[in-house]
């Protein structure tokens, strides 16, 4: 959650103290250093979860750490490979970023340190020690938007943004790995018979197994949303390529709410032996009720929405409008992924990551040279779409279900609110704010929020805020017992 308010707030400030073509260039780099990081990971977060969270259960120590070195040292290989990559094609890359010297060692820098840091996440998020995730990225937040604000404000724009870019997966990773190496490494002898080291070789050779089912998909994912802000800068230029990202921004940070429910969700699901697509759908649920509300309150006011970083971004209301609509599949898409890697299917999870990308990567070439930012909006919807069928379809064989009616209110209910106050005259944030509630309010008293689902989103948030959505519900609750 952090990573959502945080990321709003860089761009929103940023928008406010420099030009779109700013944005747009230091966008597209940092679109570009992000492919290359999930290239670097070769797919470890993924690949460690279901090996560590079973080492952890069985009170495995040494398998522990078995996985974690495993994992790091497949990491520096991928780091290795993506550097050696990006060294053969710098012409490429310098004459298209107009990059220098000193931007290329920040571009390496934070490659290595954003895949260091999300194995990291992968790591704690296993072990269930979620606070210190939370705590490391509010320090890097700190000092990123600080950094950030002196260098750009000092004249420096792109090195300071991308300077400032760098400095919170540093930080992450840093405080990550002293946290891994005090609590768990250290719990463990350093004993290294032979039994040990064959059962590490096995280890070394299932989680790079397992992690090529989420290593290609993933690569075709970050390509297939990250290449249309760089094909928007190459093909219209740097301002339209900032107003593109911008709308791609507040899209992926709801989208990113996703994310962080399958973090959580796939080491859990893993650890099942009954009830595992109960627990999906009621993950796909938390993912709806959390995201589609919000999601359809930006459709409908998008261009107040991005009027609040700068008028000039307004231009992409259309952008965002249809970068939202893939909020749904995306949705559906991440819970079938999480069950079919709770059953080790990793072909279907491969399947899913395929169809969703490879179109989006290829038409990409076709449509941003043609229409701009419309056309990688239109782009990566397509490719959402496309990948929901094909998880909709895998997920009938091994008998998902998605509750058609639940899903159908969970969108009518805002739909119908925001149509009433927008055409009523409404400010915009009051209307959002009034809908959010009302609608979460609907939702209680027509029991699409049971307590469950309470109990399964207070366990993913603060104390402070956990404990407020709790008594609200209680509250709600015990009046529509008495009507």
């Amino acid at each position: 959650m952090n990573s959502i308010v945080s990321g709003f707030l860089f761009w929103l400030i940023l928008s406010k103290i420099t030009t779109p073509d700013v944005i747009g260039i230091s966008s597209s780099i940092i679109s570009f250093v992000t492919i290359f990081s999930i290239v670097s990971l070769v797919g470890m977060p993924g690949g460690i979860q279901r090996y560590l969270v079973r080492s952890i259960n069985e009170r495995k120590i040494d398998n522990v750490r078995g996985n974690i070195n495993s994992s790091l040292f497949i990491l520096s290989l991928g780091i290795t490979g993506s550097c050696v990559l990006i060294f053969f094609i710098k012409d490429w890359i310098f004459y298209s970023f107009s990059l220098d010297l000193g931007l290329s060692i920040i571009l390496f820098l934070t490659m290595g340190f954003l895949s260091a840091a999300s194995l990291l996440n992968a790591i704690m998020v296993t072990t269930m020690n979620t606070r210190i995730i939370a705590t490391s990225s509010i320090i890097g937040t700190v000092i990123k938007l600080s950094i950030t604000l002196i260098l750009v404000l000092s004249g420096i724009e792109v090195y300071g943004i991308l300077t400032g870019y760098l400095l919170a997966p540093l930080v992450s990773t840093v405080i990550l790995a002293m946290t891994i190496k005090r609590k768990i490494l250290k719990r463990v002898d350093d004993v290294a018979h032979a039994d040990i080291k064959i059962e590490r070789f096995k280890s070394l050779r299932d989680i790079f197994v397992s992690g090529t089912s989420f290593w290609i998909p993933g690569v075709c994912n970050i390509i297939g949303s990250q290449l249309g802000t760089v094909l928007v800068l190459l093909s219209v230029g740097a301002t339209q390529a900032g107003i593109y990202f911008i709308s791609y921004s507040i899209a992926t940070a709801i989208i990113l709410i996703n994310s962080v429910l399958s973090t959580i969700a796939y080491p859990a699901v893993s650890s099942m032996d009954d009830g595992r697509k109960s627990a999906v759908w009621r993950f796909m649920k938390i993912s709806m009720l959390l995201t589609l509300p919000l999601s359809i309150s930006a459709i409908f006011y998008s261009g107040e929405i991005l009027g609040l970083f700068n008028n000039i971004y307004s231009e992409g209301s259309s952008y965002l409008q249809i970068l939202l609509l893939s909020i749904l599949p995306t949705t559906i898409m991440s819970g079938t992924s999480v069950l079919t890697y709770a059953y080790g299917n990793n072909r279907q999870v491969l399947s899913i990551g395929l169809f969703t990308n490879i179109p989006r990567i290829l038409l990409y070439f076709v449509f941003v040279p043609l229409l701009g930012g419309i056309g990688a909006a239109f782009i990566y919807l397509l490719g959402s779409v496309i990948g929901c069928v094909v998880s909709l379809v895998i997920g009938k064989k091994i008998g998902l279900k998605v509750f058609w009616k639940k899903t159908s209110l969970i969108i009518l209910i805002p739909v119908i609110l925001l149509i009433l106050f927008k055409f009523s005259g409404v400010h915009y944030i009051l209307s959002i704010m009034t809908t959010l509630v009302l609608t979460y309010i609907l939702f209680i008293r027509l029991k699409i929020i049971d307590k469950e689902d309470i109990d399964d989103i207070t366990k993913i948030l603060p104390p402070k805020i956990s404990n407020l959505i709790s008594m609200t519900f209680m509250r709600i609750s015990k009046q529509v017992r008495k009507r």
